[in-house]
């Protein structure tokens, strides 16, 4: 009924890493940076107040959850925190010491401080905890794990691992998500950036945080590397523009960094929403291009029994089918955003009426009413 307590912890400790690293790029002056993590924070304190049994300690996560989403906010609009800011004056601990804010390796000095940033241990998740997206699960497990797996079979047929994908698709589809999951079926260490966090405008800048990026991979093998937006770091030539010296540069060393990982226990996996912005050497170098469609009826359903795999739910009262009707345009980030507001509106009533309440139709179809959808038309 509830998430156990390993998962807490797990959840805590991944507050940690995001907080510390916001903390870290805020103290850097890199305000856009900062303000994505403590976004990212701010999420996973969400989940953790989502598992809590307390409901003093809930109420508590969440107004630590907007403190930071309110930090976020400040950092995007004007690069700096106000000096009446709750996160600038917060405890450094909360009241049972969890999720609290992290002073460890994000400041650190390593040999690359800006690439480690962004590396985190093998995902504690797989293909199990996707909802949905079943062919595509079924293709990175027949053209990335089996190899893995049967070298010596696949090297009989002179086939060897896919070690670069690009997927692409609408905002929202997941590709985040089953990326991550596919990191933690395999068991690699995790690297999570987005374009933004590389590019730079100084001549050579970024081509060097392409270099960095791929040398902490080697150096942290098995490991697979996920790039969001890849659009914006391998643009192609829009209306006959031509790339910038420093745009040639990136796109060389990304290509560079590509040849140079096959045979390494390196996987590049790669994310856009406009595959056609995408510089056409960069996709060639992608040894499977692979789409992410909007989930489809079945698929949204899916995904929502996944969301609600840990929480109190009475599935036997719910209507799925008219569930997927109400769903029609919703995106896998649309659908985890309505699990969790039918979750709140449930714990609501177990508020108010101080008895469990177990997830409805009613709680369900309020929350799909709730949310709009981020995609047209559906399945």
């Amino acid at each position: 009924m509830i998430e156990s307590e390993a998962q807490k912890e797990i959840l805590e400790d991944k507050y940690e890493q995001y907080r510390g690293k916001a903390d870290a790029y805020r103290a850097k002056g890199e305000a856009d940076r900062a303000a994505r993590f403590y976004r990212k924070a701010a999420e996973t304190v969400d989940r953790i107040a989502d598992v809590e049994t307390s409901d003093t300690l809930t109420e508590k996560r969440h107004d630590l959850a907007e403190n930071l989403r309110t930090a976020s906010t400040q950092l995007e609009e004007t690069g700096s925190l106000s000096d009446d800011s709750p996160v600038e004056n917060e405890n450094d601990e909360s009241d049972d010491g969890s999720a609290a804010r992290s002073t460890g390796s994000a400041s650190e000095e390593t040999d690359h401080p800006d690439a480690e940033q962004f590396l985190a241990d093998p995902p504690e998740m797989n293909f199990g905890d996707v909802g949905g997206m079943s062919e595509l699960k079924e293709t990175l497990k027949d053209k990335v794990i089996d190899p893995l797996e049967r070298p010596e079979l696949y090297e009989q047929y002179d086939l060897g691992v896919v070690n670069a994908i690009l997927l692409y698709g609408p905002p929202g589809t997941g590709k985040t998500y089953v990326t991550e999951a596919l990191a933690g079926e395999l068991g690699y260490n995790f690297v999570d950036v987005r374009a933004t966090d590389i590019t730079s405008s100084l001549v050579g800048e970024a081509a060097d945080n392409v270099a960095d990026l791929f040398t902490v991979a080697r150096n942290h093998q098995p490991c697979l590397v996920f790039i969001d937006e890849i659009d914006a770091l391998m643009p192609s030539r829009v209306g006959g523009s031509q790339k910038t010296q420093s745009q040639r540069q990136m796109v060389n060393q990304f290509l560079t960094e590509l040849t140079e990982t096959r045979g390494e226990d390196v996987i590049v996996v790669g994310a856009t929403n406009l595959p056609d912005e995408v510089d056409d050497a960069a996709v060639s170098r992608f040894q499977e291009r692979i789409e992410v469609p909007p989930p489809g009826a079945s698929a949204r359903a899916a995904i929502l029994r996944v969301h609600f795999r840990s929480r109190p739910v009475l599935h036997e009262e719910i209507d799925w089918d008219h569930i997927k009707d109400l769903t029609s345009g919703y995106s896998a980030r649309d659908l985890e955003i309505v699990a969790t507001e039918a979750a709140r509106i449930a714990l609501e009533e177990a508020r108010e009426r101080d008895d469990l309440q177990p997830i409805t139709q009613n709680h369900l179809a309020e929350a799909v009413n709730a949310t709009e959808p981020s995609l047209s038309g559906g399945g």
